[in-house]
């Protein structure tokens, strides 16, 4: 293993495998697709940066053990799509895995084709930067969100068929999640000030509340559609019971500013993306503290005196279709492959 990984893991759950480098700015988001079988790894692996490039990766895997597994590479950029002109900030997956939606700051989304590598269509209307889009579970509606304090929605055609003037968000709208259960359809909104808002599928506002202290930079929905996490600026994250939202569920100290937040899709666990690393909490645990922490520290000059080296942020998780990778991208735009043993006795 490479010294500048750390990896707090006492269980043996995550090991590092291989990185995935071609970005050349901070990696924004990342997405391993949809499982198209029961049990399937993930298809395709797609990632957006704030080098304005949207990464096809194939993925190669590596063999061996820990050993040199900082500088091992775990695949090679297939195909890098560009078009936006300033940062890309977030992106969705179709059910089928070929084409994938992009919100950019640049105040626009783009619908891409990744069989063709190229834009499909381009959505036009929001004033200021697009921080969040989502696609409902039907692939048939879009809904977008940003620094103009509104959400969107959109059909494929990017059409806009709907704006929210007053999304009762009193600053920027920084993310946007549909719910995965076609059972219970809502979508959920969170904000710079610190508000948690669940909306019903016709948009009309269904549960507000004051969230966090500050701003909340992301949001999860569970696979089975009943509880959501939410993780910013205050260090810590927070699930709600959706059908209880009078208080949290359940809070969890990361340290340190959360960036991005993920389920697993198979386990009961969640990981939180944070300035200091990714840690993953095992929600079936009564203890509050993570079962791993995936640290990536800078490398120590010669010269420094410091006792400790900091560590990159983490920007952007995705889980395998699977749960059995964690894929984690970090300010140092690279992104880092992780095996996971979701084996009950690990």
């Amino acid at each position: 293993m490479d010294k500048a990984e750390v990896i707090e893991d006492p269980n043996t759950r995550f090991r590092h495998v291989g990185n995935l480098e071609g970005h050349n700015d901070w990696v924004t988001c990342i997405s391993s697709g949809n499982p198209l079988k029961e049990n399937e790894d993930s298809p395709i692996l797609i990632s957006g940066s704030r080098d304005k490039s949207l990464m096809i990766w194939k993925l190669t895997g590596s063999d061996g053990d820990d050993e040199g597994a900082g500088n091992r590479l775990y695949g090679v950029p297939l195909k890098a799509m560009t078009g936006h002109n300033h940062f890309i900030s977030d992106l969705a997956m179709s059910a089928d895995n070929l084409f994938a939606l992009t919100s950019s700051w640049d105040k626009t989304l783009r619908l891409w084709d990744l069989r063709a590598g190229k834009t499909s269509r381009s959505f036009v209307g929001h004033t200021k930067e697009v921080h969040s889009v989502t696609f409902s579970l039907d692939n048939r509606q879009i809904i977008s969100a940003g620094a103009d304090r509104t959400f969107k929605l959109w059909n494929t055609l990017a059409d806009c068929k709907y704006t929210n003037e007053h999304s009762n968000h009193s600053d920027w709208v920084s993310c946007v999640r549909y719910s995965p259960v076609a059972k219970n359809p809502y979508f959920a909104t969170v904000g710079w000030d610190g508000r948690l808002k669940i909306w019903q599928s016709n948009f009309l506002l269904k549960y507000s509340l004051k969230a966090h202290t500050s701003q909340i930079n992301s949001i999860a929905i569970a696979p089975l559609g009943s509880y959501v996490a939410t993780g910013g600026k205050e260090n810590v994250l927070k699930l709600w019971d959706i059908n209880d939202l009078n208080e949290e569920y359940r809070t969890l100290n990361t340290g340190a500013s959360i960036n991005k937040v993920a389920f697993n899709p198979i386990k009961q666990w969640i990981a939180a993306a944070s300035d200091n690393g990714v840690h993953i909490f095992d929600l079936n645990n009564e203890s509050d503290e993570a079962i791993a922490k995936l640290i990536v520290e800078k490398p120590r000059k010669k010269k420094e005196t410091k006792l400790r080296a900091e560590s990159y942020s983490c920007t952007s998780l995705s889980w395998s279709t699977n749960g059995r990778k964690l894929f984690a991208g970090f300010t140092d735009n690279i992104i880092r492959v992780y095996d996971v043993n979701i084996d009950e006795r690990a």
